[in-house]
């Protein structure tokens, strides 16, 4: 019962555990341990994880970027098939939202001229890595020749690995039927390419004199996050043109799509925004 107290005040938050775990053990140690003990430190367990930020000393809780996007980027897949490419829903909805004439069509070509350019952007935010790597493999750059080839490597990775995933999801993923597939499709394989694009300025911010390449590629990844966003915008009007023909399952699966979708790219551009300010510190530290 102690062992099993032990191993419940290890599962407190870290900040927590600093400064109140030592009390709370010296307390389990002097008294008999028995079952409610062990369901009241449970239960303080999770009131901990709830309350963080009131704990003294906790600093904002975060989820990893390498955990968070994998995760979602496998969500949206799923999401996406059967879920949101369901043909009779697609038709359904177009069917009925083409009854507005022109509006229709404006909106699924904005969404998916919205969705072609942050997938472009995403692509051309490794340009400025490439850029300053490649002179310095011919000896001509402010970068190490080491410092160069890996960013350059991680660039064609980034791009390769990008390219194979689209071409991987149009023949894995039943074909969208009709201009609304169309208009959504992008939404559920740009933030996945930009995910990918990210091991490249990950790798560049760990070098110095590469600081305002990575600056550079993130503030490219945020214009693209924005236009993923009003890309959404503009297939939510085309939805909502159509929503009497759209089933539940349809619109929770795309709802859940949008949501992920803006919040994978967002978090993409962030994470290289930090880095970028890492970079930075690097380079003038050295």
């Amino acid at each position: 019962m102690r062992l099993l107290a032990a191993l419940l005040l290890h599962l407190y938050p870290q900040p927590w555990r600093r400064r109140y775990g030592d009390e709370v053990a010296d307390l389990v140690a002097a008294r008999p341990v028995r079952p409610r003990t062990l369901f009241d430190l449970a239960g303080g367990a999770a009131d901990a994880w709830l309350h963080r930020r009131r704990i003294p000393g906790a600093t904002p809780f975060r989820v990893p970027p390498g955990l968070a996007l994998p995760f979602a980027a496998y969500t949206l897949v799923l999401l996406w098939t059967p879920g949101v490419s369901d043909a009779t829903n697609l038709r359904g909805v177009w069917a009925l939202a083409a009854d507005h004439g022109s509006i229709a069509q404006r909106l699924a070509e904005t969404a998916t001229s919205l969705f072609v350019v942050a997938g472009v952007l995403g692509l051309l935010s490794l340009a400025p890595l490439a850029t300053t790597a490649f002179p310095a493999l011919l000896g001509s750059g402010t970068v190490t020749r080491e410092a160069a080839r890996r960013v350059l490597l991680s660039v064609l990775v980034a791009t390769a690995l990008a390219g194979v995933f689209f071409i991987v999801f149009h023949r894995l993923a039943r074909s969208p039927a009709g201009p609304l597939g169309d208009a959504m499709a992008g939404g559920f394989v740009v933030p996945i390419m930009l995910a990918l694009v990210l091991l490249a300025p990950t790798i560049a911010a760990r070098a110095p004199g590469f600081a305002p390449d990575v600056r550079a590629c993130g503030i490219q990844l945020a214009l693209a996050a924005i236009c993923t966003t009003l890309a959404w915008l503009a297939a939510g009007a085309l939805l909502a043109l159509g929503l009497a023909e759209a089933s539940q399952g349809f619109l929770t699966a795309v709802a859940a799509g949008a949501v992920i979708s803006i919040g994978m790219a967002t978090l993409t551009a962030r994470n290289v925004m930090r880095n970028s300010g890492k970079s930075a510190e690097l380079a003038f530290v050295r």
